[in-house]
C-alpha cells in the first residue's frame, strides 16, 4: 500500500534500487581499481563469472566445488542473481570422470540461482574438432538439465543434427526492477545472423524476441589478453565457425541491447583483459576476459570473478559496475588493474527504468504492491495440467498458456490475489466506497495470447497445484464467475494494465475476495512477473468513500472478529448495541445474515 508521493515511490522501485543497463553516449569515466570512486551503495546485485575449470576437472581438485559452494552460500549476502561458466568445463572431453566431477560441482547451484555453461574447445571428444562428439557435454549440460526452471528460456538451433543441435541457450532473470537476458553462445559459433538454422542466426532470433531486455553474452573464445583485441582467426579444425571479431561485427555490435560480453579461453599473458567498445548505435559494450589456468598455480587456484552492479556509486555517471577477482579456496584476492576495475555508467539513459506502477490517481486512492510501503498481502502461483501435483509458489515468472509443453494441448493457469485491501486503515479501501477505477498493473516478460480473467469463487493458497484445485479452474460459476472481468487480447512485453473495477467493487460491497484466475485463450503462452519478482503486480484503486464506516459495527475504528460477533448476536435477538448504518452493508434497510457475511469478509473471515 502507498500513501507516499508516486514519483518518489517509483524511484525507490526502479533504478535507485538497482541499475538496469548501460547509458547510451555516456563515456567510461574510470578504468582501473575502484578506489576513490563515489561512496559505494550497499544495495547491489552480482553476476558471477566462472573461468575455465578444465584443470580442476582433470585432477579432481576441490577448486570447482569450492566456487559453486561459495555462490550457493552467498546468494543472499552478495545478492547473486546469475552465474555464468565461460567454457572449457573439462580438460578431456572424452573422459567420463571429468564430466561426472563437473556435473556434481555445478549441481550445487540447482534450485539456488539461475546459471549457464557454454562449450569450449576442450569439451569436444577431440580437441579443436567441433565435428567430434559433444555428447558428454550435452548429456550433462544440455537443455534437459534445466527443464522446469522458470528462468530457462530455451536452446537451439535444432535442425536434426544430434551432434550440433541445442548447444546454445538463453536465460531470463530480473534484478532491481530490470529484466535481463543472458545468451550462452557456443565456442566460435558458426553461421550467419540471417540464417536462423545456425547458431548466430538462432541467437539473433532470441534478441529479436526479447528486444527490451538488457543483455549479457557469454562465449568461450572472444577477447584475447595478448594482444588485447578480439580473436581474429579461427582455431577450430573445421573452419566453419566465427572468431571473436566476426561475432562482434555480426551479432554484438548491431544489437544495442547487448551491454556486456564475458569470455575465457585465452591466456597468452595473464589470462585477463577488459575493454570498452562502441557498437553500431554509439553505445558502450563492456568486454571481459578471465582465464587463470596457466598464470596461477594449481590450474587457477579457484580464482573467479564477481561483477557487482552498484546504483548510485558512480563518479562521473550515476551508477557503477565493479569487477573483483578472488578465490574462495585460498581466500586470496587480486587487485591489480586487470583484476579489479570498474565502469561508471547510467543504465536509465540507455534502457530506461523498468516501469513502476502507474501514478496514483487524484483524490482518495490506494496502491497495493508486494514489498512496497510494507504491503505483504499479495499471493500468486501458476498451476499446470502437465505437471498436476507440482507447486510453483516461489516462481518469479508465471505463464498463462494453452499448450504447455508445446504440442501437448495442456493448459497452465495463473492465480493472483491481493489480501487485506478492504478496511478502515488509511492505506485500505473503506467498506461502502464507490470504486471509480481499479487497475491491475502487470509486467509482461514475454508476449503471448494474453488471458481471460475471472473473479474466483474457490479458495486457494500460493502452494496450490492443478490437482489441489480440482483439476484446474473452470469458469462455471462455481470455481470462478462465468463472465470474465477482462479479456486482454494479445499482449506484448512491457507494462500491461487491466481494468478490474467490477471485481474490486464487488469486494468493497462485501463479496469474498479470492482474487482472479487467468485462463488461456490460445496456445501462445503469456509470461508475467510474479509477486516474487523485482517487478511484482500492483493494484491501483481510486474511490469515493461512503457516508458511514461500513462494517465497523462496534465503532472502535477496526473491522474484526468483534464486529462479526456483535452483528451475529444482534441478528439472534440478543440485547447488544450496534451501529445500524455500519451494519447494513448492502444498504437495504435491514441487518441480516448477508450483512454478517459481508462484515466477516471485511474482517478476513471465510464463510
Amino acid at each position: 500500500m502507498s500513501s507516499t508521493d508516486p514519483a518518489e515511490r517509483a524511484m525507490t522501485t526502479t533504478r535507485r534500487r538497482l541499475l538496469g543497463s548501460v547509458g547510451a553516449g555516456v563515456g567510461v569515466a574510470t578504468l582501473g581499481t575502484t578506489e576513490g570512486t563515489a561512496q559505494e551503495s550497499g544495495d547491489y546485485w552480482t553476476v558471477v563469472a566462472l573461468p575455465d575449470t578444465q584443470n580442476y576437472a582433470e585432477v579432481q581438485s576441490s577448486y570447482a566445488t569450492d566456487q559453486t559452494r561459495w555462490i550457493a552460500d552467498n546468494v543472499d549476502a552478495e545478492n547473486i542473481v546469475f552465474a555464468s561458466h565461460e567454457g572449457d568445463v573439462v580438460e578431456n572431453g572424452d573422459v567420463e570422470a571429468e564430466w561426472q566431477y563437473m556435473d556434481e560441482a555445478m549441481s550445487t547451484l540447482d534450485g539456488v540461482v539461475p546459471y549457464s555453461t557454454v562449450t569450449g574447445n576442450h569439451d569436444y571428444a577431440t580437441l579443436w574438432d567441433r565435428e567430434s562428439s559433444i555428447a558428454k557435454y550435452k548429456e550433462r549440460f544440455g537443455p534437459s538439465r534445466y527443464a522446469g526452471r522458470d528462468w530457462f528460456g530455451g536452446a537451439g538451433p535444432t535442425t536434426g543434427d544430434e551432434n550440433r543441435d541445442d548447444l546454445n541457450s538463453y536465460q531470463l532473470f530480473s534484478a532491481g526492477g530490470y529484466d535481463f537476458l543472458h545468451l550462452a553462445l557456443e565456442w566460435e559459433p558458426p553461421g550467419s545472423v540471417d540464417d536462423p538454422s545456425t547458431p548466430l542466426g538462432w541467437a539473433q532470433s532470441v534478441f529479436d524476441d526479447h528486444p527490451d531486455r538488457a543483455t549479457i553474452v557469454t562465449t568461450h573464445s572472444y577477447l584475447r589478453d595478448a594482444p588485447e583485441q578480439r580473436a581474429q582467426d579461427l582455431q577450430e579444425a573445421n573452419d566453419i565457425g566465427n572468431a571473436g571479431q566476426a561475432v562482434w561485427e555480426e551479432l554484438i555490435s548491431p544489437n544495442d541491447q547487448v551491454f556486456m560480453v564475458l569470455c575465457g579461453h585465452w591466456h597468452e599473458d595473464d589470462g585477463e583483459a577488459h575493454r570498452v567498445s562502441t557498437n553500431d548505435a554509439g553505445s558502450e559494450v563492456y568486454e571481459l576476459l578471465a582465464n587463470y589456468q596457466f598464470g596461477i598455480p594449481n590450474g587457477g587456484d579457484g580464482f573467479m570473478r564477481r561483477v557487482e552492479f552498484r546504483p548510485g556509486a558512480g563518479s562521473d555517471a550515476p551508477d557503477r559496475i565493479r569487477v573483483r577477482t578472488f578465490s574462495p579456496s585460498t581466500g586470496g584476492t587480486m587487485t591489480d588493474g586487470d583484476s579489479e576495475f570498474g565502469f561508471d555508467l547510467d543504465f536509465d539513459a540507455r534502457f530506461g527504468s523498468s516501469p513502476g506502477p502507474p501514478p496514483e490517481p487524484e483524490g482518495p486512492s490506494a496502491t497495493f504492491q508486494q514489498g512496497t510501503d510494507g504491503y505483504e498481502g499479495a499471493a500468486d502461483t501458476v498451476i499446470r495440467a502437465a505437471d498436476p501435483e507440482s507447486s510453483y509458489d516461489t516462481a518469479e515468472t508465471l505463464s498463462v498458456d494453452g499448450d504447455d509443453p508445446e504440442g501437448s494441448g495442456s493448459a497452465t493457469q495463473v492465480l493472483l490475489r491481493f489480501d487485506g485491501i478492504i478496511g478502515l486503515d488509511d492505506t485500505q479501501i473503506p467498506p461502502g466506497s464507490t470504486v471509480n477505477e481499479a487497475t491491475l498493473w502487470l509486467q509482461s516478460s514475454d508476449a503471448g495470447d494474453g488471458a481471460a480473467i475471472h473473479r474466483l469463487r474457490t479458495d486457494w493458497s500460493s502452494d496450490a497445484t492443478w490437482v489441489s484445485v480440482g483439476g484446474g479452474i473452470d469458469a462455471d460459476g462455481a470455481d470462478a464467475v462465468s463472465e470474465p472481468v477482462a479479456e486482454t487480447g494479445a499482449v506484448e512485453t512491457g507494462e500491461t494494465a487491466i481494468d478490474v473495477t467490477a471485481s474490486v467493487q464487488a469486494w468493497v460491497d462485501g463479496a469474498r475476495n479470492r482474487g482472479w484466475v487467468f485462463r488461456p485463450p490460445g496456445p501462445d503462452g503469456w509470461d508475467i512477473e510474479s509477486v516474487e519478482s523485482a517487478t511484482p503486480p500492483a493494484l491501483i484503486v481510486s474511490y469515493e468513500p461512503g457516508d458511514a464506516a461500513v462494517g465497523d459495527v462496534d465503532g472502535d475504528g477496526d473491522i474484526d472478529g468483534d464486529d462479526v460477533n456483535r452483528i451475529q448476536r444482534w441478528i439472534a435477538g440478543e440485547d447488544v448495541e450496534i451501529d445500524r448504518a455500519a451494519a447494513d452493508v448492502d444498504g437495504d434497510g435491514d441487518v441480516d445474515i448477508s450483512d454478517a457475511v459481508a462484515v466477516d469478509n471485511f474482517a478476513g473471515g471465510d464463510r
